[in-house]
């Protein structure tokens, strides 16, 4: 986890991490053809420090059996850290089971190191449903982009200042 300490402080921070393109696919007729593979990866992380103590992690890509721990140790880092996490899911294409538990894992660390997690308001259609099915929603609050201001537009938990 000590690979995320150089970046506290600085607001420039921001990571990929890019991992083998899928190939858990079911259908052989949804499987691109070679040559129209794309070579870049399915998966990246960026994490960008915001105000009091707030950090988003963002996801790009397939939250999958291999990149699910990729997010979880990234987060984890941040709650230990003392970091609030506002997970930015927006960008996702699929999420499969080890997605799923990584969230959960994700949902524990949060409450045991007393932070925040909330999800970003621009959760897909898809991971909402699974997320809605699992019943893990009522365990990470969905905001706006802005964690200080609540989907009511009330401001709760802002520090003063």
């Amino acid at each position: 986890m000590r690979w995320l300490d150089w970046t506290r402080g600085r607001s420039d921070t921001h990571f990929e991490v890019n991992l083998p393109t899928r190939t858990n696919w079911l259908d052989p007729d949804e499987r691109p053809d070679d040559e129209d593979a794309d070579p870049a990866t399915p998966f990246a992380l960026h994490l960008e420090p915001m105000r009091d103590g707030w950090v988003r992690v963002r996801v790009e890509g397939e939250l999958a059996l291999n990149s699910s721990t990729m997010l979880e140790r990234a987060v984890e880092a941040e709650l230990m850290a003392n970091s609030h996490v506002l997970l930015d899911l927006s960008g996702i294409e699929f999420i499969d089971s080890a997605g799923l538990r990584a969230m959960t894992a994700l949902v524990r660390s949060a409450k045991a190191t007393g932070r925040q997690l909330r999800l970003s308001a621009d959760l897909p259609a898809h991971a909402r449903r699974l997320m809605e099915i699992v019943g893990l929603l009522p365990f990470v609050p969905i905001g706006t982009d802005d964690p200080w201001v609540e989907s009511s537009g009330s401001r709760p938990d802002v520090p003063p200042g």
